[in-house]
């Protein structure tokens, strides 16, 4: 149960940490990050995604301090970007547990 709070308070913090981080960048980065975080987050499996979520705010505060302009940041389709992002965080999305379960259904199911 400890470890349990520590957790918890631990990621509260961060989390907090980051939302702090993520109002000090200009607006379009902002409402991009903010946009990001909610598609992002329908993915997550128990909430695991923050690791993500501040590698984009590290590599959108690195485009603004540089004027970048968001869209350069994220491409043409900010869904291919934050798939692209998702990606490299397999064990931490829901959507990859229910694709491989279907996947060895159908696999099971080609064996009967």
């Amino acid at each position: 149960m400890t470890n349990f709070l520590i957790t918890m308070i631990g990621d509260k913090k961060r989390y907090n940490a980051f939302k702090q981080d993520m109002a000090a960048l200009p607006p379009a980065y902002a409402k991009t990050l903010d946009a990001l975080q909610r598609y992002i987050w329908n993915f997550a499996k128990n909430g695991a995604m923050l690791d993500p979520l501040e590698d984009i705010l590290h590599m959108f505060q690195e485009s603004a301090a540089e004027k970048v302009p968001v869209n350069q940041a994220v491409g043409d389709d900010p869904v291919v970007f934050a798939e692209s992002i998702m990606a490299q965080y397999p064990d931490d999305l829901w959507l990859i547990k229910y694709r491989n379960q279907l996947r060895e259904q159908v696999a099971e199911a080609e064996r009967l």
